[in-house]
């Protein structure tokens, strides 16, 4: 065998051997989650408290602990109308005002997980800073501080996404406004959980 032919056989092998190798793919599987658990998540929701004589509509953006029982959230909220409010001034003396009302805040929720078909209950706190306009008006309503807890049900759609419907005591600052309202949120996972 002539040193020529060694060297053909030597580049081939050494050519088809790099090919091999570059042909490999290599998978790396995301394994934390069976290390450490699962990956605290980020969630976006949409949720109204509403009742037979008022309603809020809003969004709520939170991050949920690593075992899906904690989520601490900010929000807002607002008053998808002009409510019609009235002003007692005295003397039998009352004003009719076009109330517009808005809601920002924090909250947390702890969430219990039943063992059967993806239901489970939550109770939240929600603190919220109040404000208003009455329209057409320079006069603004009362606003403040308000606590707003909510309790109720809730089963998860699909993998990514709940729904909750509960009740939801909501002190608007507004008189004569019915606080106890039905509490509807639709969410899920904004992040690969």
């Amino acid at each position: 065998m002539t040193s020529h032919a060694v060297r053909l056989i030597i580049n081939t092998f050494i050519g088809f051997w790099f090919l091999t190798a570059a042909a490999q793919e290599v998978v790396v599987e995301d394994r934390y989650d069976e290390v450490f658990g699962l990956k605290p998540a980020f969630y976006l929701g949409l949720r109204s408290d509403l009742n037979m004589e008022d309603a809020a509509l809003g969004l709520e953006v939170g991050i949920m602990n690593k075992s899906r029982n904690l989520n601490l959230f900010t929000t807002f909220d607002a008053r998808p109308f002009r409510k019609k409010t009235l002003e007692y001034r005295g003397n039998n003396v009352f004003y009719q005002y076009p109330e517009e009302r808005y809601f920002l805040g924090l909250g947390a929720e702890y969430v219990q997980h039943f063992e059967v078909a993806d239901l489970g209950a939550f109770a939240q706190l929600n603190g919220v800073y109040t404000w208003g306009v009455y329209g057409g008006t320079e006069r603004k309503p009362p606003n403040g501080w308000v606590a707003i807890p909510r309790f109720g049900l809730f089963r998860k759609v699909g993998d990514s996404a709940f729904l909750k419907l509960g009740y939801s005591y909501f002190d608007t600052k507004t008189s004569k406004v019915d606080r106890h309202r039905v509490f509807l949120s639709f969410g899920g996972f904004i992040t690969r959980n």
